[in-house]
């Protein structure tokens, strides 16, 4: 972070992630390393070739397109309501010339057919927008950090449409604050999803959450 805390890797226009460059703007978030233990969960799945994935709220395309470069016959989709967020991971994909990894402009997945998809993956906003942390992030887009509901509405209507658009066991993974387990446990129990395991980052904190359909 630069000393007026704006940050680095807006200036050079680039950040890594799971050991790859990705070109990042202020219309997306810069790529967390806690982030990349949802590569690391989605890994262990061994999921079968062919399996279609879906990164909700992909930003600048880092989760779907490393999820992508892992196994060349899943088929990923970057989903994202933002337009410019839709260009930045347009770019990173050009990049890693990727031909498994496709584009989606969408308020959340309501895009998708019911039961059509293996695993859904998202680290979506997760922050109260009465927060104090707000005050660090100040440079980066709102609409990827806040969400309504005390942070939680983000994680209700991912859940909600999971229970539609999974395939039997079909998976979901989502990121999470460090003080929203238990809360975000509810929801998905709520939406008759079945808590697989809570995943901790590499500090000991319960940051992830596996549910299957």
């Amino acid at each position: 972070i630069m000393e007026d805390g704006f940050p680095r890797d807006y200036l050079i226009g680039n950040s890594e992630f799971y050991g790859r460059k990705f070109s990042v703007n202020q219309s997306v978030l810069i790529p967390r390393i806690e982030t990349e233990i949802l590569i690391d969960v989605v890994k262990s799945l061994s999921l079968p070739d062919g399996s279609i994935l879906c990164d909700i709220g992909t930003g600048s395309g880092c989760i779907g397109i490393t999820l992508a470069l892992i196994n060349k016959s899943f088929i990923v989709f970057g989903v994202d309501i933002s337009k410019n967020a839709i260009e930045v991971a347009k770019k990173n994909n050009l990049s890693n010339i990727e031909n498994n990894f496709f584009l989606v402009q969408s308020n959340w997945a309501s895009c998708f057919d019911e039961n059509s998809i293996d695993c859904i993956v998202s680290n979506p906003p997760y922050i109260d927008k009465n927060d104090p942390h707000l005050v660090d992030l100040q440079h980066e887009p709102s609409l990827a950090l806040v969400s309504e509901s005390n942070g939680f509405q983000a994680f209700e209507i991912i859940s909600k449409q999971a229970t539609k658009l999974l395939k039997k066991d079909g998976y979901l993974l989502l990121e999470h604050g460090y003080d929203q387990s238990e809360e975000l446990e509810q929801i998905i129990n709520k939406n008759d999803l079945k808590l697989i395991k809570k995943i901790k980052d590499l500090s000991g904190i319960e940051r992830a959450i596996l549910a299957q359909k």
